[in-house]
């Protein structure tokens, strides 16, 4: 009886043990499951963060973009008045000064014109007199900036920089070049520039607002994207793990970083609930909490799904700012030519020396209407294309008397920017199964893009040629600076534009290849760029010779 009983008690106490056993197992998965779980949403709240915070910094760099590119525009009515009037006084640069800085925010500081690079005319005077007689070549911290204007024509945006007159500002200034005298030299008169108080186009564009919520940073002083000095906000804003974007300005862009100010998110607040109820669940209902890991990895791929389409929209909204950003500078820059000479027309005397050069300026506008009225050309014609309500008309084209007409009616502007053009095509007749309107439409663009950055002394040539019994080429060649080899994936995007300085001052928005592009497909053609950094640029068209092809 005795040995009966010690057994039982032996059997009693292995019991417990077992069970013991067996929920600290529970228990421990319990506890790994938590913080598996714990972690995945963790990590959705951080995204979820990210993409607000991105949001709200969108709206910012859009704002920032949009005041900065107005204030910049300024400048342009300026250059057109001194061309015609090299001779300007200090008086009379001082009223057109006034009409054009009037209802201008109250961050644009000055207009300034620095005859032979030595500050000359100033206005207003007050508060800029420090300024009046400074000589570029001999000021250190300006004289790299305005020698890049000089050197690539065109307006850059310098800062920000501590200005003589006292402040911190961003400096813009656009190189004034005569017109061309009987030698044909555009002789270089000197610089236009206005300065922008940087503190308070930040106060104007919204920072400090966002501000209060996030702790912001701006780097990439002179618009250099690879310069991560912090030129405003927290210089220790790299250790918060910030978000960036890239502000686009006229000469480069800035990069804009931002944290919360809370921090981000590295726990969720459902961690003290669900770590000691999944362990203590786990240990008596294992079947609970697997069904429950399960609606968890649910909600995960829910979330997943969620972060997916506020990707989309983030892509949609920064398409929508770009598309807004370069508008916003083309559209204004010929219809701030069109209303500066309107007005410089109608304000001045019959009898005065303005009305003297009436038919210039004249041309002068109808040249920007004409231009303008080519940029919404091309945003309809891609409208159109992409919409598909353009139907291509589809028949047997000679290629040959197209390249000959495309280049006759271009050869008098190739000539005059000393650029040779030549024609070239492997047989007399040369037929494609195609669109002529279309095909006409792509060699003009392609020519004009060619003429554009091939630069001067450049050679250009437009050829036609047999690929094989199915398909034919058309090919615009050229041996100037080329396209580096990273670039050449972007340059079919709309609104893509490659700096360089044998680019033509006929701007553009971009949209000359991805048109191209896409008549090219309406077509059942293809369209590709081959390009080598000195060697120049070759854009082939490939067409088909009949339907099976």
């Amino acid at each position: 009886m005795t040995d009966q009983a010690d057994r039982r008690a032996t059997k009693d106490t292995r019991l417990p043990r077992y069970v013991i056993r067996r929920g600290a197992i529970a228990a421990l998965i319990g506890l790994v499951c938590a913080l598996l779980l714990e972690l995945a949403l963790a990590d959705v709240a951080r995204r979820n963060a990210e993409n607000r915070a991105r949001d709200d910094l969108n709206l910012l760099r859009a704002s920032l973009q949009q005041v900065l590119s107005r204030d910049v525009q300024l400048i342009r009515g300026m250059v057109g008045y001194v061309r015609a009037r090299p001779d300007l006084t200090p008086e009379e640069f001082a009223l057109i000064a006034q009409d054009i800085l009037e209802g201008a925010p109250e961050h644009v500081r000055n207009l300034a014109l620095a005859k032979d690079l030595v500050v000359s005319h100033m206005y207003p005077i007050a508060g800029n007199e420090q300024a009046i007689g400074l000589d570029y070549r001999k000021t250190e911290n300006q004289w790299p900036a305005v020698k890049q204007v000089i050197e690539e024509e065109r307006i850059i945006v310098a800062g920000p920089v501590e200005l003589v007159q006292g402040g911190l500002g961003l400096i813009a200034r656009f190189p004034i070049r005569l017109r061309a005298d009987k030698t044909g030299e555009r002789r270089l008169w000197g610089i236009a520039s206005t300065v922008i108080d940087f503190t308070l186009l930040l106060r104007h564009s919204g920072y400090e607002r966002f501000a209060e919520t996030y702790h912001l940073a701006l780097s990439g002083r002179n618009g250099d994207p690879e310069n991560r000095e912090i030129i405003w906000g927290d210089p220790e804003i790299d250790r918060l793990d910030p978000i960036s974007l890239d502000v686009a300005i006229p000469t480069g862009s800035w990069r804009i970083m931002a944290a919360p100010r809370e921090g981000w998110p590295n726990f969720t607040s459902y961690l003290s609930v669900t770590l000691p109820g999944l362990v203590l669940l786990l240990a008596g209902f294992a079947v609970w909490t697997v069904s429950r890991y399960r609606r968890a990895e649910e909600r995960s791929l829910a979330n997943e799904e969620v972060l997916a389409a506020l990707q989309r929209a983030e892509e949609a909204s920064a398409a929508k700012s770009t598309f807004l950003a370069v508008m916003s500078h083309e559209l204004r820059t010929p219809l701030n030519a069109i209303i500066g000479f309107s007005e410089l027309l109608e304000n001045s005397p019959r009898n005065s020396r303005v009305w003297e050069r009436a038919g210039e300026y004249v041309g002068d506008i109808r040249q920007s209407g004409r231009f303008l009225l080519s940029i919404i050309d091309d945003i309809l014609d891609l409208s159109r294309i992409e919409s598909g309500r353009r139907a291509a008309s589809i028949e047997h084209v000679d290629i040959v008397p197209l390249l000959l007409e495309s280049a006759t009616r271009l050869r008098v502007e190739f000539e005059n920017n000393g650029v040779a053009l030549s024609v070239s095509a492997e047989a007399e007749e040369i037929v494609a199964l195609a669109d002529r309107r279309a095909v006409m439409q792509i060699i003009a663009n392609l020519l004009n893009n060619a003429l554009k950055y091939a630069g001067t002394a450049a050679n250009v040539n437009v050829s036609a040629s047999l690929i094989d019994k199915d398909r034919i080429e058309i090919a615009v060649q050229d041996d100037g600076p080329g396209i580096p080899e990273e670039k050449l994936g972007e340059i079919m995007k709309p609104f893509v534009q490659l700096s360089s300085s044998y680019a033509r001052a006929a701007g553009g928005v971009g949209l000359g290849l991805t048109i191209c592009q896409s008549l090219a497909r309406t077509m059942d053609g293809t369209l590709s760029v081959e390009s080598r950094v000195g060697q120049g640029t070759t854009v082939r068209l490939t067409l088909p010779r009949s339907p099976a092809a």
